[in-house]
C-alpha cells in the first residue's frame, strides 16, 4: 500500500482531487515531524486562511491580541482629549492652593510690605526677626478677628510698633495671612513657654496669659497650640489635630452665632409671644 493511500481518509478524500493533485500526491514521500513542523511555520501549511496566513497566525503582526475585553475604555463626556497618551507622555509639575490660608509667595510679600509700612526692612536681620516674634505673639494673643479695634503695640528690640497699621496693610486677609505662617507660630510659642521666667515679669505674664487661653480652649496638653491659626499647621500629629478639633467643637457650642442660626417652630412661637406682651405693655 502506498503512502498515499495509506492516508487516504475513510469518506474518500481523493474523490475531490484532482486528477494532477492525485499524482502528486502519490509520488510523495513521507515527511519527517521535524520537516512537517518546519513546513507549517513557513505557511504553507494545509490550515491556509482565506487571506492567505496560518490560521496559527496573525494576519497583522504589529497588533498585539489576548484575551478578554480589554482596558476600561475612558468616557468621552468628561475628557475630551487622549488620557491614555497624557498617562504615558513625562509628567509635569502640579499643586494647588488652599483658600482658608495665603500661598507661601503671597504672604511672604505682604510680610515684606508690613516691614516696609515701618521702616525695618532695612534694618539687621535680628531685629527683623524680633519684629517677626512680637507680630506672630500679639496673633497668638489676640486673635485675627476683624470685629478687634486693633489697639496694643508690639515690642522688638526696644522699639514700640501700632498693631493698627499691621491691621491696616493686612485688611481683609488677616485670617488668611496667620494661617500661612501657623507652623512658625507653634514654633515661636514652644519657645516663649520653654523660656518661661518665673523671676521675669513680663515672662510670667505672657506665660500666664498663655495658659489662661489655654485653659479656655481646652488644649492644656497642646499650649503652644492656642493660637487662631492652628489647625492650618502642616506638621501636626494626629493628637494635635485631634485636640483642636475638639477645642473648635467646645468654642463654638460656648458661642452661639445667632445669624447663622436655623429658625425653628419654638424660636417663631416665642417670637410672636414677645411681641404680643410688648404690645400690650405699651397699651
Amino acid at each position: 500500500m502506498s503512502y498515499a493511500q495509506d492516508t487516504a481518509s475513510e469518506a474518500g478524500d481523493d474523490m475531490f482531487r484532482s486528477p494532477a493533485a492525485a499524482a502528486a500526491g502519490a509520488g510523495t514521500s513521507r515527511e519527517t515531524g521535524a520537516e512537517a513542523s518546519m513546513r507549517g511555520a513557513g505557511g504553507s501549511s494545509a490550515f491556509q486562511g482565506r487571506k492567505g496566513a496560518s490560521a496559527l497566525e496573525s494576519a497583522d503582526t504589529s497588533v498585539g491580541r489576548g484575551w478578554g475585553r480589554g482596558p476600561v475604555p475612558v468616557d468621552r463626556r468628561k475628557y475630551r482629549y487622549d488620557v491614555r497618551r497624557g498617562k504615558t507622555l513625562p509628567a509635569l509639575p502640579f499643586s494647588a492652593s488652599k483658600s482658608d490660608r495665603m500661598d507661601a509667595e503671597d504672604a511672604g510679600d505682604l510680610l515684606d510690605r508690613i516691614h516696609a509700612a515701618f521702616g525695618i526692612n532695612r534694618e539687621t536681620e535680628d531685629r527683623i526677626q524680633a519684629f517677626n516674634n512680637a507680630l506672630f505673639l500679639e496673633h497668638t494673643l489676640n486673635g485675627a478677628s476683624l470685629l478687634q479695634p486693633g489697639r496694643g503695640i508690639l515690642k522688638a528690640g526696644g522699639v514700640q510698633f501700632d498693631v493698627q497699621i499691621v491691621k491696616s496693610v493686612l485688611g481683609v486677609d488677616q485670617r488668611r495671612f496667620f494661617r500661612a505662617y501657623a507652623d512658625d507660630i507653634a514654633e515661636l510659642n514652644k519657645k516663649v513657654l520653654q523660656e518661661f521666667d518665673p523671676m521675669d515679669p513680663e515672662s510670667a505674664e505672657i506665660y500666664g496669659q498663655m495658659s489662661q487661653i489655654a485653659v479656655e480652649r481646652g488644649l492644656v496638653k497642646f499650649p503652644h497650640l492656642i493660637h487662631d491659626s492652628a489647625d492650618a499647621g502642616v506638621t501636626l500629629s494626629n493628637d494635635e489635630r485631634n485636640a483642636l478639633i475638639a477645642s473648635k467643637r467646645y468654642t463654638l457650642r460656648a458661642n452661639v452665632n445667632n445669624v447663622d442660626k436655623v429658625p425653628t417652630h419654638n424660636d417663631a412661637r416665642m417670637e410672636y409671644e414677645a411681641g404680643v406682651t410688648t404690645q400690650n405693655s405699651q397699651t
